[in-house]
């Protein structure tokens, strides 16, 4: 790596690439650039506007924004030190490699800051000698118009903990120290020798928290104040937790009441599969919950207790609760799928007509009644 520069792309421009770049870019050494899809225009246009609990406000103006898809004639005027990879594991991580492939150096470190498990696997699979970390983003944010990041949340100190995934060719001690300069980036930055167990502990919050607030449409304030609420969120995160154990994690056994009392300590939590629902749109469900879907947040979280259910009956423990809502989950992204199938065709007639009418006037023509 340059000693005198730290060339870095952040792939996957939402919230939490975003605010990872941004904070990344306040180093002076630091040179980061972005890879968008939907904001692509908006933020190569005027960059992003950040409101955060945690860091304050901010702008953050990335030295260059790529769209996903397109950036392949880059290879040879670009090299990156670190790839930073915060795109949605449902985008499709074919699509992205075939991107990447093209700028991963001998000495270029990934890093998956992606919800889920097992995220990390296809960067190792793609490229195996390259050092691959594991970022966890532990603050609650959202992009709530393109360009536009709000943080409301700080659920656990620090925001971003990040560790070795898996050793590469290089040794432990190469692979350690790259962590060890990003995680030096920022002070609520952190490194750790134990990404698996933590990856475990967010599992456990997320598959409580995530998968009740989207079928409940309530935030997590909200949903505390219900009575029976919190046995629902705790009973989830116990079978979470046994699934966890039972798999040869070492995990701290109060995690499933801890899982409460973050969030009884923190701002109200609107999560990522909350949002999705309240828009009606099918949700992440894959790397929480196993299967391999494609959009939303909600389809990513449906991949994260799939991934807990499929996991429960590999090691022979029993989930009621996680499969019991597991199946509500999947019937209602069914019904976001189904209305999205008829919404989509009609938004693209409307499109259509809408380009054929400026055609018509911008071309000075006029149609006739008869």
């Amino acid at each position: 790596m340059n000693p005198s520069t730290c060339n870095v792309l952040v792939y996957g421009g939402g919230a939490v690439g975003a605010i990872f770049g941004w904070r990344i870019a306040q180093q002076s050494h630091a040179r980061v650039s972005v890879v968008c899809r939907s904001n692509w225009n908006v933020v190569s246009n005027h960059g992003y506007y950040l409101r955060t609990s945690t860091w304050g406000n901010g702008r953050f103006r990335p030295r260059q924004v790529f769209q996903a898809g397109a950036i392949a004639e880059l290879t040879d005027k670009h090299r990156f030190d670190y790839i930073v990879c915060s795109n949605k594991v449902t985008d499709g991580y074919t699509s992205a490699l075939q991107d990447l492939q093209p700028l991963v150096r001998p000495d270029t470190t990934l890093i998956s800051a992606q919800n889920g498990m097992d995220v990390e696997v296809p960067l190792r699979k793609a490229f195996p000698n390259n050092t691959v970390l594991s970022a966890i983003c532990n603050i609650g944010c959202g992009q709530v118009r393109p360009g536009y990041i709000e943080q409301t949340a700080a659920i656990k100190r620090p925001a971003f903990l990040i560790g070795v995934h898996s050793p590469s060719s290089r040794g432990h001690n190469v692979d350690a120290s790259r962590r060890d300069a990003l995680a030096a980036m920022d002070s609520k930055f952190a490194a750790t020798e134990c990404i698996t167990g933590e990856r475990w502990r967010k599992l456990i919050f997320n598959s409580a928290w995530n998968g009740t607030c989207a079928i409940t449409g309530l935030d997590t304030r909200q949903l505390l104040e219900y009575p029976g609420a919190a046995e629902v969120v705790i009973q989830l995160a116990d079978e979470a937790y046994k699934v966890g154990v039972a798999s040869g994690i070492d995990l701290d056994p109060r995690l499933p009441m801890k899982t409460i009392e973050l969030a009884q300590d923190s701002a109200p939590i609107t999560p990522s599969t909350l949002q999705d629902a309240r828009a009606r749109r099918p949700m992440e469900l894959s790397p929480i919950f196993g299967e391999s879907s494609r959009t939303s947040y909600f389809t990513a979280l449906l991949t994260s207790i799939g991934y807990l259910v499929e996991q429960a009956a590999r090691v022979g423990t029993h989930v009621p609760y996680l499969t019991w809502i597991y199946t509500l989950l999947r019937l209602r992204n069914s019904a976001y799928v189904a209305e999205q199938a008829v919404v989509e065709p009609l938004q693209r007639s409307f499109a259509a007509v809408e380009e054929l009418s400026s055609t018509i006037v911008s071309s000075g023509m006029s149609a006739e009644v008869m």
